[in-house]
């Protein structure tokens, strides 16, 4: 009837008909007209699974999606579904294709570490800084085996660069000492990963408030120059993606309590949703987190409407 708004079977039909593919290009071309320079800038690639999307009842496993976040624009600028974390690296490298990228720095965690994707960057005309673990066995033992023996040897004879930051917070106390070598350093080994010139050891050191202590230690490659501080801050700047993008979809949108069983659906919701983060972060009209900016926008429709328009507002002063 008139006046009414549409019931729930309308909205159901309508994220069944749209073709996502079709959608996913409109989002696209709509976050350009949004996006400024990544030159200089962390673009984070990651996966995120849809847990509640696609249940396993139904015969599927949960809806998969691979995402490109600039969190110093708050943006994602792409995404792509595939149909698990095996598949991440083909998709990558797709997006890598898609996306103008020159001067930016393209981070991934261990699961994307390969050499075809590192020439994908660097074909890109961008840089990488990518985690190493022991999915790349062979690779993974060496550089460990290099930062064992030159710490074992207080680093004689390594051009080594280390930065030592402390931070408390949470009622916990953590220490991360970074080491920055130059690939050549390594050896031969370095010469099979494309453009590699740094190489970058972390080991965290936190003490929990109950005094129980641990400790980790990480590895990454990066085609940038062997400079410590600017690696470091990379290196905590892709946890943006993390912070910034997927425990917001999760905690504060909860993303996987949404239980849609159609895929076109699905994949779609997730698009919407991800549009309405986009906005919700980028506005600074208020000093609301997201979901108090959103319960501010089903109260006030004049604030629905700025968050609605802001992207053609923006538009305009480009």
């Amino acid at each position: 009837m008139p006046g009414r708004p549409p019931k729930e079977k309308a909205f159901r039909n309508l994220f069944e008909s749209i073709l996502p593919a079709a959608f996913e290009a409109c989002m696209r071309a709509w976050v350009q007209s949004l996006a400024e320079s990544v030159k200089g800038q962390v673009v984070a690639f990651d996966g995120k699974a849809l847990r509640g999307a696609l249940r396993k009842g139904f015969g599927r496993s949960a809806l998969h999606q691979v995402h490109a976040w600039v969190g110093a624009q708050h943006l994602l600028l792409a995404k792509e579904a595939v149909e698990g974390a095996p598949e991440e690296g083909a998709a990558i490298r797709a997006m890598l294709e898609a996306l103008h990228l020159e001067g930016a720095i393209v981070t991934m965690d261990a699961g994307n570490t390969a050499q075809e994707t590192a020439q994908k960057v660097l074909d890109s005309k961008a840089d990488y800084v990518i985690t190493l673990k022991a999915n790349r066995k062979k690779f993974y033992l060496g550089v460990r085996g290099f930062f064992e023996a030159a710490e074992a040897d207080g680093f004689a004879g390594v051009r080594v660069r280390h930065q030592q930051t402390r931070d408390h917070g949470h009622g916990r106390d953590e220490v991360r000492d970074v080491w920055a070598v130059p690939a050549s350093a390594l050896g031969e080994i370095a010469a099979h990963w494309p453009g590699l010139q740094s190489v970058v050891m972390i080991r965290r050191t936190r003490v929990l408030a109950d005094g129980k202590v641990q400790h980790w230690t990480h590895f990454y490659l990066s085609s940038l120059p062997p400079r410590v501080k600017h690696l470091a801050d990379v290196i905590r700047e892709h946890w943006s993606v993390e912070n910034g993008l997927h425990w917001i979809l999760d905690v504060q949108m909860r993303e996987d309590d949404c239980t849609i069983r159609n895929q076109h659906s699905a994949t779609n919701f997730a698009l919407v949703r991800r549009m309405a983060l986009m906005l919700l972060k980028r506005d600074t009209t208020t000093d609301r987190g997201v979901r108090g900016k959103q319960k501010k926008a089903g109260w006030d429709n004049d604030y629905l409407l700025h968050l609605l328009t802001r992207g053609m507002t923006e538009n305009e002063a480009i």
